[in-house]
């Protein structure tokens, strides 16, 4: 398949001809198309049912191979492509629009769809509808109208509102970014989503929170230890973004994790989707929620006065935000090495003990590093935040300092506590 470039309008297209395949394509793309051609029914519907979203029209030739191990064009080719687009259709609540470009006749297209054989109920009258175009003769028409009718669709228009996000997101993962278009579409244009039941897009948010911290896997932001198995621990990658302990795999974040206080705050609020009645971390550990916990969160915000429809178009504009600032912070932070030197695994942690009153020291500013005493590396950051310069603190967490530092102070105290 050809690659995916979410600058022009995405076209299935059915045809086997090499020459065609070869020329249409070019003359297409001056109209901002991007035709993908596919030499039989088997690999198109494939492309549709794995990824459904990306295709904003279907171009059919009126004979062409159903089967991949079919000799000949298929008489029934058209038909039973059209009666397969109409089941998707249904099943992924979106109608993909669909033309017919051939050299062949208009009532040969006719025949092949309305045989006596075929029973289904398909929304085809006949070619009155213009859903038929002759190939070298209609082309520009066909593009034009394609584009046209890509113009005014919810899709396409939320994909040009949204276009930073939908290009992110279609790199990400297709599931994740139909999920969160159809929110999207939904929030701006209600009536393309009638049936739009809010309660069944919990769990796609959580799991397309669930792809941003795979994202982070491949530059060494999250320990590999993290996503193994294939299984993505919410909670658990969540603490290490925040510079919290991940106790159940044994890690922290060395610099007190990556996250501004407003990422953390809408993270927090699409894990905890599901928990009605707790604040705890420990409930959200995975991607999914079961049934049970799905209803009871949306009777708990109906009790409560909430709205569920708008508690889901609130969550989707903020993973946005959430996907926006982690793809620019992997573009700044890339280098994986870099990366791997802020994992600190709380089992060397706990080898290190102190026995001396050094573990207990007022906070001092010199050259640029905040420190206690000649010993231990503190978090300037952190010290700031708190204003805890001056003042006599606890050290109940320490690691190896690994920064150019560590001559002059052997230790980074990553956890500390003030003294009255």
């Amino acid at each position: 398949m050809e690659k995916y470039d979410s600058h022009y309008v995405q076209v299935l297209w059915v045809e086997d001809d090499p020459d065609v395949t070869l020329t249409y394509p070019l003359e297409a793309a001056k109209y901002g198309l991007q035709l993908v051609p596919f030499p039989c029914w088997d690999d198109a519907k494939a492309a549709l049912e794995i990824d459904y979203h990306r295709w904003s029209a279907i171009i059919l030739d009126a004979k062409c191979k159903q089967h991949r191990e079919s000799a000949d064009n298929a008489v029934r080719f058209l038909g039973e492509a059209l009666k397969d687009i109409a089941s998707l259709s249904k099943e992924k609540r979106r109608v993909i629009p669909w033309y017919v470009l051939t050299g062949g006749a208009e009532t040969e297209v006719s025949d092949s769809i309305t045989d006596d054989r075929m029973n289904w109920d398909a929304d085809w009258t006949n070619v009155n509808k213009k859903n038929y175009y002759s190939k070298n003769v209609d082309n520009e028409s066909l593009y034009t109208r394609i584009k046209d009718h890509a113009n005014k669709s919810p899709r396409i228009q939320i994909q040009e509102m949204y276009r930073d996000t939908y290009n992110q997101l279609s790199q990400l993962n297709p599931e994740v970014c139909d999920d969160i278009l159809t929110i999207l579409e939904t929030m701006h244009f209600p009536d393309s989503h009638p049936d739009f039941t809010p309660r069944y897009f919990f769990n796609p948010v959580r799991k397309a929170l669930e792809y941003v911290f795979r994202s982070t896997q491949k530059v060494g932001i999250i320990p590999d230890d993290f996503f193994k198995g294939n299984i993505v621990n919410l909670n658990q990658c969540f603490m290490f973004l925040i510079g919290k302990e991940a106790e159940k795999l044994g890690y922290r974040h060395k610099d007190g994790g990556i996250t501004p206080r407003h990422i953390q705050d809408m993270m927090s609020l699409i894990i905890n989707l599901g928990n009605a009645n707790s604040h705890s971390f420990e409930a959200s550990h995975s991607t999914e929620l079961s049934d049970k916990e799905i209803n009871d969160y949306d009777n708990h915000i109906t009790t409560t006065g909430g709205n569920s429809r708008l508690l889901v178009f609130s969550i989707a504009l903020q993973f946005c935000e959430i996907l926006q600032w982690m793809n620019n912070y992997i573009e700044k932070n890339s280098v994986k090495e870099d990366n791997r030197e802020k994992w600190v695994l709380t089992k060397e942690i706990e080898s290190f003990t102190d026995q001396s009153n050094e573990s207990i020291g007022i906070v001092e500013f010199h050259n640029g590093i905040y420190h206690i005493g000649n010993k231990y590396l503190l978090n300037g950051k952190t010290i700031e935040q708190r204003g805890w310069l001056g003042k006599k603190v606890r050290i109940t967490g320490k690691d190896i300092n690994k920064t150019s530092s560590s001559n002059n102070y052997p230790y980074f105290a990553y956890k500390i506590e003030p003294i009255e």
